[in-house]
C-alpha cells in the first residue's frame, strides 16, 4: 500500500501545482495563492473528522507550529511566484528539493546521514548550474523565477523540518496543517490588498476561475491524505522517496501543455536535480 500511497501523493501533488500554474498565470500569484488557500483551509476543516487528535496543552509545539507557518507562506508565496513567472520545466523540480533542505538540517543537528545529503546537494547544484548555463531552445523557455523556486525550497524544507521533527508528534497532523493554511489565507488577503489586478488577455470568469481553484486545492489535499495514509501504513520512507517525484508529473504536464521545449543538456539539469532529490527521499 504504501507504493500507491506515494505514487497517489506524487501524481495530486504534480497535478496541483500544474493547476496553480495555470490559475497564477490568469490572475497573479496573490490571488491565486488567496483563492485556493481559503478551499484548502475549508478542505482542513472538514478533515477534521477523519484524523481526530488532542489539542494539547503545551504551548510550545503551538508555537513551533506557528513559526513552521511562517516557512510555510514564504514557500507558499515564492512558489506561486515561481509557477507564474517562470518555465514551469525548470522551476517546479526546484521547488520540490525541499526534501534535501530538511536532510542537511537533519544533518546539522546531528541527526541525519550526512554523506546521502551532500550528495544531493551537489547534484542539486549541479543540475541548476547545467541549467542555467544552457542555451534555450525554441519555445516559451525562460530561466525566470529560479531564485523564488530555490526560496521556495528552503521555505518548505524549514517548515516540513520543523512538522516532523516538533510539531506532529504532539499535535497530530490536521491541527498544525490547519493553522498554516489559516496563516497563508490571512496573508493572501495582505497581498492581493497591495497587489494591482494583473492584466490578462484571457481572463475566465469567476465562475471558472473558483474552478479552478478549487480543483488545485482539492488536488492539494488528496496528496496530503495519501502521505498521511502511507505514513500510518509504515511506510515513511517509500512513501516520501515516491512522492518526492511530484515533479516529474508537472514536468510532463508543462510539455504537454505549455509547450515548452528544452534542449538535451536543459533535459540533463533536470533529471540530475530529480535525481538528487530523489536519492535523498530513498529509504536510509
Amino acid at each position: 500500500m504504501g507504493i500507491i500511497f506515494g505514487l497517489g501523493a506524487a501524481l495530486f501533488w504534480g497535478l496541483g501545482d500544474f493547476a496553480i500554474t495555470t490559475l497564477a498565470r490568469y490572475v497573479g500569484s496573490a490571488r491565486s495563492l488567496l483563492y485556493i488557500q481559503i478551499f484548502s483551509l475549508a478542505s482542513w476543516v472538514v478533515l477534521l473528522a477523519v484524523f481526530p487528535h488532542d489539542l494539547g496543552r503545551d504551548v510550545n509545539p503551538w508555537l513551533i507550529a506557528a513559526l513552521a507557518g511562517v516557512f510555510h507562506v514564504i514557500g507558499l508565496a515564492t512558489t506561486y511566484r515561481a509557477f507564474e513567472i517562470g518555465t514551469l520545466s525548470f522551476v517546479s523540480p526546484i521547488a520540490s528539493s525541499f526534501a534535501i533542505v530538511v536532510v542537511l538540517l537533519t544533518v546539522a543537528t546531528g541527526k541525519g546521514p550526512a554523506m546521502i545529503a551532500l550528495v544531493g546537494t551537489v547534484l542539486l547544484v549541479a543540475g541548476i548550474v547545467i541549467v542555467t548555463r544552457s542555451t534555450p531552445s525554441e519555445g516559451p523557455v525562460t530561466l525566470r523565477g529560479m531564485p523564488e523556486a530555490i526560496a521556495s525550497a528552503v521555505g518548505f524544507g524549514v517548515m516540513f523540518w520543523l512538522i516532523d521533527g516538533y510539531v506532529k508528534e504532539p499535535l497530530g497532523d490536521v491541527y498544525p496543517l490547519i493553522l498554516l493554511k489559516l496563516m497563508a489565507t490571512i496573508f493572501a488577503a495582505g497581498y492581493v490588498a497591495r497587489s494591482p489586478s494583473p492584466d490578462s488577455a484571457e481572463k475566465p470568469s469567476a465562475s471558472k476561475l473558483a474552478i479552478m481553484a478549487l480543483a488545485a486545492a482539492l488536488l492539494d489535499t488528496a496528496a496530503w491524505i495519501c502521505a498521511l495514509f502511507g505514513y500510518r501504513a509504515g511506510h515513511v520512507a517509500v512513501v516520501t522517496a515516491l512522492a518526492s517525484l511530484f515533479s516529474v508529473v508537472t514536468v510532463v504536464l508543462a510539455g504537454v501543455f505549455l509547450r515548452e521545449r528544452l534542449n538535451r543538456l536543459q533535459w540533463l539539469g533536470v533529471g540530475v536535480v530529480l535525481g538528487g532529490v530523489l536519492l535523498v527521499s530513498l529509504p536510509k
